[in-house]
Formats: structure tokens, sequence, C-alpha cells
């Protein structure tokens, strides 16, 4: 479960502080809280589904373009600037299905909902048994991170199509469903190597919806207009 409570995140804080230290070791704790500008922040990664594909590479920086979307991005996607560094403490793992490529309306799923994913939902389920990689600069800090640990069904689940008698939507608490803390701490930065990738068993789904997608969500600390070797 994610932490919170005022306590938790104030540590979360302090050890982001002292790993930017160890980065710049020339600079004190005061001077990298004035000079980075230290913000809470997320990074929103997205890629479209694709039937038979075992293999997601998420670009991070803004100047890269996705190989699968037209225009490069998701407008809903937050990419992270050339001159920024960020230090992701938590990561989130969705499903999602827009109604188009430029559908800004959608809800994010933490487990397969066979109303929002109705082409084949059976074989949407093989993203849970995906795994999470991510390298920096050639040194792989996250390997075989099981996508099951977002896995949730919440209790009150969609049974039908929006309308009188239906919900509208699952139950979803936003701070804490399909987050897991995130161990070690890697800081992403302009400059460096970065690898975000999703590996799936086999072949993948061999149907999913025509503008599904797969989100990644990292919640951190901001560090503005500045870089850094990692």
């Amino acid at each position: 479960m994610v932490i919170t409570n005022g306590i938790g995140a104030r540590e979360d804080f302090n050890q982001a502080a002292r790993l930017f230290m160890a980065a710049f070791p020339n600079m004190t704790y005061d001077q990298i809280l004035k000079d980075f500008k230290l913000t809470g922040s997320d990074l929103r990664l997205e890629q479209p589904t694709v039937a038979n594909s075992n293999q997601y590479l998420f670009p991070v920086m803004v100047n890269i373009a996705s190989t699968n979307v037209a225009n490069g991005s998701f407008s809903t996607e937050i990419r992270l600037n050339m001159q920024d560094i960020f230090l992701p403490m938590y990561v989130g793992f969705f499903l999602a299905n827009p109604s188009s490529a430029t559908d800004a309306t959608f809800n994010l799923f933490t487990y397969v909902n066979q109303v929002a994913f109705p082409a084949n939902p059976v074989q949407m389920n093989a993203f849970y048994n995906g795994q999470l990689n991510i390298s920096v600069n050639n040194t792989q800090y996250i390997k075989g991170w099981m996508l099951r640990r977002h896995y949730m069904v919440p209790q009150t689940q969609q049974t039908a199509a929006f309308g009188p008698g239906s919900p509208g939507s699952d139950q979803l608490n936003g701070p804490d469903d399909g987050f897991y803390p995130l161990q070690p701490f890697v800081l992403i930065s302009g400059n460096s190597n970065m690898q975000i990738n999703i590996n799936l068993p086999a072949g993948g789904p061999t149907a999913v919806d025509a503008f599904s997608r797969l989100v990644l969500v990292f919640r951190g600390l901001l560090a503005q207009n500045c870089t850094a070797t990692t």
C-alpha cells in the first residue's frame, strides 16, 4: 500500500534529498533544496496495446517519439524535460481503453473490466503475467518486477454500460489502488540512457480493443532545470 501519511511522505522526501546529495557530492542538503527546487510530481507513460506483441518500450523524455503513436506521444502522457531530473518513489500500472487515439476522458483500471474491455478480456489478463524492467545507463535497477503486484479487483465492479440502474465505474481509491512502492530509488535524468519496458510471456494477448493502452504512472520528486550523471 502507498504511504499517504505526512510522516512517511517526509521521510521519502529526506531519502530523495540524500540521493541527490550522493549524485552531487559538492552540494549540501540546503543547496539541493534551494537550487533544484524539488517539487512533488508525476510521470505518466502510455503505450498502445498490440495483438501478439510481448514487448513494450516506454519512452520517458519529451523529445523521444513512441513508434506506435501518431504524434509521438499521447496528450494524456506526462514526460520528462531534458533539463530535469525525476526520482520515482511509487509506480502504478493500469489498463485503459479510450474511445479514440485522442480521447482524454477515459478511466484507468487495475484489472480487466469486462465491460470496458469487451473485445477479448481473457486475453488481456496476459498483461498481469508480465514483468517491468528499468535500466539506467545499462545498469539494471528493476528486473523481473511482476505486474501482478498492481492487480486489484475492487469490491464494487461495473456490471453493464453506464445508464439507469448500472454503476458508472468501478470502485477506485486513487491514492492507493494500483500503486506499489518502488525500491531502490532511481534518478531519471535527461542525459541518461533510460530504458523502461514491459515483457510478457509467450506472444502476448491474441486480441485487444482498438484503442486500448498500457499506462505506467510514477509518483515522486521533480528537480527542475538541472542534469545529473546517474
